[in-house]
């Protein structure tokens, strides 16, 4: 099952049937995610996580489906809604399906590899064929396939990945752990180069952001920082003047063209464009997707906020500040049995704990880059959220089996050490009375 998991999130962000279209002319994406949702309904043992990411999950479906159902007049489907779906029915599928915590490292492994391949093949193009877009007075590298493949959608996906590499450093140790270690360096140097030529000023100021969230929450902080001082003045000299003066114009607008000012400015009206629609329906907004349909330009809000506050009004708002505050709570909760569980194994596997981590600091970056951009009906989020739920289960299971073995063991040394000599089969029996 875990491999038909990881094949799904090939099709899902690789899309080969957008890039070699007689794929998707045999339907390969709805034949490949039916064969898995029989597979599992009929021969795969189901596990029913337990977790509050779980219920926040299941609070945005009910918040994007009552938004749909109160603003769809037309009776036509909404596309929007319809691609969330599978999100959450694959997010279904991985909560259901995943029972042990070395499941769960091959599923991020191979999310990992999904990923590399995709910005592998990308960067390919753009570097080799020339496939780009030219936008704002540059070209611009941008993903395979259709959706999300504009430079800055495509960039916000390699930003939002790179909290998946930190737990992939721990998933081995010793020798065995060179070649994955070796591979978490290379994926993380093609997304640097990857960001580096979209030109998005988005992706760049979130990967700047990852840096510092990544060196603030380790405990090599002062490493990983004296690595970025040497490492990113390469970057930055390697880059294209081009693309430096698209990445100045954060500080200086005159580095650029007029266009590249109004695109700024683009995103806080989007703000205040999407609170206006959010005063004309502020219980479910104006419907998934929608807030298109309202603006002269057919554009979306472009800022996090805005979006969910036009498109699912009071409802959208409550679920997403629900589903924030649930991985802040597994955050906190799971750091705290890591604490336990260092303190009475110093040897233990941080890998459940690494990857808490890292959704909790993806979901600083999707609310980060949210400020520029429209990302509530991003894969991210649930998906995420149910790595998230895995992880803390897996490791809440590992401290209670820790702490109960240490407890056991010491309860057999006090008992021991009552009488010299008498393990404790050889204590009487009390007697009644």
């Amino acid at each position: 099952m875990i491999l038909l998991l990881i094949g799904y999130m090939w099709l899902y962000i690789y899309r080969p049937f957008e890039i070699w279209p007689w794929l998707g002319d045999i339907s390969i994406e709805w034949w490949f995610i039916m064969t898995s949702a029989v597979l599992w309904f009929l021969f795969h043992q189901k596990n029913v996580i337990r977790n509050i990411n779980v219920l926040a999950i299941f609070g945005i479906a009910a918040a994007i489906l009552i938004s749909d159902f109160m603003t769809n007049t037309s009776g036509e489907p909404n596309e929007t809604v319809d691609e969330w779906l599978k999100i959450l029915f694959f997010s279904i599928l991985l909560l259901t399906s995943i029972r042990q915590e070395q499941e769960l490292k091959i599923l991020l492994a191979g999310f990992a590899v999904v990923f590399f391949v995709y910005m592998l093949h990308s960067y390919y193009e753009f570097k080799f064929h020339g496939r780009h877009l030219f936008t704002m007075g540059i070209p611009r590298l941008c993903g395979m396939g259709v959706t999300m493949s504009d430079p800055n959608s495509f960039g916000a996906s390699i930003v939002y990945f790179l909290p998946v590499l930190i737990p992939l450093w721990t998933v081995f140790r010793g020798i065995s752990a060179i070649p994955i270690r070796l591979f978490a360096i290379t994926t993380f140097c093609l997304a640097v180069l990857c960001i580096s030529a979209t030109g998005s000023r988005g992706a760049f100021v979130g990967f700047l952001a990852y840096v510092i969230l990544a060196a603030a929450f380790s405990k090599n902080r002062w490493k990983i920082l004296v690595v970025a001082i040497v490492f990113l003045p390469i970057v930055w000299v390697s880059m294209e003047e081009r693309i430096q003066n698209r990445y100045l114009t954060l500080i200086d607008p005159s580095k650029g063209p007029a266009s590249a000012q109004a695109s700024a400015s683009g995103r806080l009206a989007g703000l205040y464009w999407g609170l206006e629609l959010f005063q004309k329906s502020p219980v479910y907004g104006v419907g998934p997707g929608n807030s298109r349909f309202f603006s002269s330009s057919k554009h979306q809000t472009h800022n996090f906020l805005g979006q969910v506050a036009a498109e699912m009004g009071s409802i959208g708002l409550f679920a997403y500040g629900f589903l924030c505050c649930s991985i802040t709570i597994n955050y906190l909760y799971s750091r705290f049995y890591w604490k336990i569980m260092k303190s009475l194994s110093p040897t233990a596997d941080p890998y459940p704990y690494l990857v808490s981590q890292a959704v909790f600091l993806a979901m600083i970056l999707l609310l980060l880059m949210g400020m520029g951009g429209h990302n509530a009906f991003r894969y991210t989020w649930v998906w995420y959220a149910a790595f998230q739920s895995m992880a803390v289960v897996a490791l809440k299971k590992k401290a209670d089996d820790i702490i109960r073995e240490q407890a056991e063991d010491h309860l057999l040394e006090t008992e021991q050490a009552d009488v010299p000599g008498r393990t404790i089969l050889d204590r009487p029996v009390p007697q009644p009375g």
